[in-house]
């Protein structure tokens, strides 16, 4: 597969590599990409799940946590899916229209690339071989220090659906809504480093929670935020070749946040009244 094609080769700006998932709300973002004008010359797709299950997840939380924890996590999923699963989907459809998004990427008809890890020798080869000049992650897949260096500018773009520094790592919403803290309901474009959503941020938004909201509704509305602003620094960078951000002066403590056991979501359905 050649990394990229003569229509990419005529275009101008920096060139971009996005690293994915491969589900729809990341693939979404690569669309969103395309439809800004963003030079996208290739995506990776990082399968962590090729069996659909998320095993090397449970394997990582059974290794951290031991199996009680880990057990409560999947039974508060299940309960939350059993509330919450029909209206989740039909939101979900609204956000992320599949058609449209499945119709902007043939348009692009650029190289994908499918791995199990972006880190791994292979994968490594098929970035570089795409010479990206930035790389914009979307994607629940770690992305290495090894894998970063491969940007030519050393720009490194992701995001988080929560207001970094306060709220990182899983189900920022969640833990806000638990917390009784709405106002810190939002999502943040960063620069990625070696942290955990722990970059400069880039620019943040707040997200109020509409009538029908479920705090998994509310992570997919600031992905869509967040690619329009990956899309907006990208295209400020070939304008001015800078990107203005500000650093973190501190990282608070107990600022990462795990999964939510069955405990904390039990609590969750007592103290919150803002969403479903």
């Amino acid at each position: 597969m050649t990394p990229h094609n003569d229509k990419q080769a005529k275009q101008s700006g920096s060139r971009v590599v996005a690293l994915i998932n491969p589900v729809l709300h990341c693939r979404s973002t690569c669309a969103e990409l395309i439809n800004s004008g963003v030079n996208l010359v290739g995506i990776v797709e990082a399968n962590s799940k090729p069996s659909g299950l998320p095993f090397a997840t449970f394997k990582r939380l059974l290794k951290k946590q031991g199996i009680g924890s880990t057990a409560s996590q999947v039974a508060a999923r299940l309960a939350y899916q059993a509330i919450n699963r029909n209206e989740d989907q039909r939101i979900y459809r609204e956000l992320f229209d599949h058609a449209a998004i499945n119709q902007t990427l043939q348009r692009w008809d650029g190289p994908v690339v499918s791995c199990r890890d972006y880190g791994d020798a292979e994968s490594m080869a098929a970035i570089r071989d795409l010479r990206p000049d930035i790389l914009v992650v979307h994607s629940q897949s770690w992305v290495t220090k090894r894998v970063r260096a491969l940007a030519a500018s050393g720009l490194v773009i992701g995001g988080h659906p929560g207001l970094t520094p306060f709220y990182r790592g899983s189900h920022s919403s969640f833990w806000a809504l638990l917390n009784q803290q709405p106002q810190k309901i939002g999502w943040s474009t960063f620069h990625v480093d070696k942290g955990v959503d722990s970059g400069a941020v880039i620019v943040q938004g707040r997200l109020t929670p509409e009538a029908d909201d479920s705090y998994m509704t509310l992570n997919w509305r600031g992905m869509k935020q967040i690619a329009k602003s990956q899309a907006a620094a990208i295209l400020e960078y070939d304008r001015s070749r800078t990107i203005p951000c500000q650093p973190h002066a501190e990282i608070p403590p107990n600022s990462e946040f795990g999964l939510p056991g069955l405990r904390d979501y039990v609590r969750y359905r007592r103290v919150q009244k803002a969403v479903r």
